[in-house]
């Protein structure tokens, strides 16, 4: 192994003593053939998207709000503008016909957690999935109690495991404003 690196470090050297390598590249400028760079998000609660479509093999940029982390709170999260969203996600618990939101959430701790739309000014459906496997339905829930609003309460959650929250409309209803809550029981 020793005498592979030495010999690829003196190749290098020998033809960059011959110019073999070209002309210098400044910083910034694309390499030739290249595929252009693709910009990332920069604030602080986006996910790298590229990354998250991996990981769940369906999350597209246009539904996916960001990555809450391990944060939890009564909102945890409010987003204005499910008017613009797509319908990518058919939600089992109503027919999934309406534009929808979804976010990434990382379990912080061991146990019981309880999602909620409550404070949304629409009448919301709530799925929760594996983020490893999207198609892995956890909960879903339409009208939580007497209201509009849903719920979906979850047991035995890990430390660590990645969730895809999705939040819509139900029969193609949306509204100014969605709210997710996350607390733990």
């Amino acid at each position: 192994m020793k005498n592979l690196v030495t010999s690829v470090v003196c190749a290098a050297a020998c033809a960059s003593l011959l110019g073999a390598c070209g002309p210098a590249i400044e910083e910034g400028e694309p390499l030739e053939g290249a595929a252009p760079a693709v910009a990332k998000p920069t604030t602080s609660d986006s996910v790298d998207l590229a990354a998250s479509e991996l990981a769940a093999g369906t999350v597209h940029a246009q539904t996916l709000v960001g990555d809450l982390g391990t944060r939890i709170g009564s909102p945890v999260d409010t987003y204005a503008a499910i008017s613009t969203a797509s319908n990518q996600w058919s939600v089992s618990c109503n027919g999934g016909s309406s534009r929808d939101i979804s976010w990434v959430w990382t379990v912080p701790e061991t146990g019981s957690y309880s999602f909620g739309t409550g404070g949304s000014n629409f009448d919301t459906v709530l799925q929760i999935r594996h983020l490893s496997n999207t198609s892995s339905i956890m909960g879903c829930n339409d009208d939580y109690g007497s209201g509009l609003q849903s719920k979906v309460t979850l047991s035995g959650l890990v430390k660590g495991v990645k969730l895809l929250i999705i939040v819509e409309g139900y029969a193609g209803d949306y509204g100014d404003y969605a709210r997710l809550n996350i607390i733990k029981n």
